[in-house]
């Protein structure tokens, strides 16, 4: 579906009572009425899906197997087309080329960046956090299929402690990849997890969700860590794969775009922190 009709929808008490009703269906009736609501959008998400065999087509992670879950796989194709964001392309690369032996990453969802980091940087443990069980058969399944599930430990939700105790196993300094839709401004505290100051964070604040994520975090971490802001922009049609998906590109080009539609509210923020301060293990040696 469309963000725009996702948000008609959300607008409207009549639209999300009849919305709520279709959500209880089974999912046998549920899909064919996929396919006569919006025939067009079903078609372009089916092409992609077949276009990249469950594989990503362009960016940081290109080649890397992603096996969606059935609601991202119908609304955040951007995944596998590479284009989720693509704002922090940049950032990825220097990430990758930095030579971290840890990437601690809270909020691993399907596995785009724990898999991710895995494939491009093989001297690194990745140490994943999810709060939801239905994620972890999925992201093992991918993590086997890339074949990096050696290199990855997976825990559940991830609290104060267990922050904490992550990064004070860590041998030298570690990345910190956050996004936990407005947990951040609790748990990225560096009065109660000193090792924090040692890190370098990348994180996904939602100022939309929980008020002052992001005021917080920049006070927080000033006096630690160089800080810099990424704001999300709109998708534009060069931003498409055109060349791995001319069809598309070519005779639905509306729906490339919208197909790149992250379904964000308001304006998307990254801080990515780098630390001033030597990771403990590395100023005493």
């Amino acid at each position: 579906m469309r963000h725009a009709t996702w948000s008609a929808i959300h607008g409207n008490e009549a639209a999300m009572r009849l919305y709520r009703s279709y959500r209880h269906l089974p999912e046998p009736i549920r899909a064919p009425a996929r396919w006569v609501v919006a025939p067009i959008w079903q078609t372009a998400c089916a092409l992609v899906r077949r276009r990249t065999g469950d594989e990503v087509l362009t960016g940081p992670f290109q080649g890397m197997k992603l096996h969606l879950s059935p609601v991202s796989s119908r609304h955040l194709l951007g995944y596998l087309l590479g284009t989720q964001e693509l704002e922090l392309h940049p950032i990825i690369e220097a990430v990758i080329q930095s030579g971290y032996r840890s990437v601690i990453n809270v909020g691993v969802a399907d596995g785009y960046y724990a898999i991710g980091f895995a494939r491009r940087m093989p001297a690194t443990h990745v140490i994943g956090f999810e709060g939801l069980p239905e994620h972890h058969e999925p992201f093992w399944r991918t993590a086997r299929t890339n074949g990096v599930a050696d290199r990855i430990t997976m825990h559940g939700f991830c609290d104060i402690a267990d922050l904490q105790k992550a990064l004070a196993e860590t041998n030298s300094r570690s990345l910190v990849l956050c996004d936990i839709e407005g947990g951040e401004k609790v748990l990225l505290d560096n009065e109660k997890i000193p090792e924090l100051n040692h890190a370098d964070i990348l994180v996904e604040t939602h100022d939309g969700l929980v008020a002052g994520c992001s005021k917080t975090l920049l006070q927080r971490f000033s006096e630690t860590h160089d800080i810099t802001s990424i704001y999300a922009r709109p998708r534009a049609a060069r931003d498409f794969p055109a060349k791995k998906l001319p069809v598309i590109a070519k005779w639905l080009p509306r729906t490339a775009v919208e197909l790149m539609n992250e379904r964000r509210t308001g304006v998307q923020e990254w801080l990515f922190m780098t630390s001033r301060q030597p990771a403990n293990k590395e100023a005493s040696s």
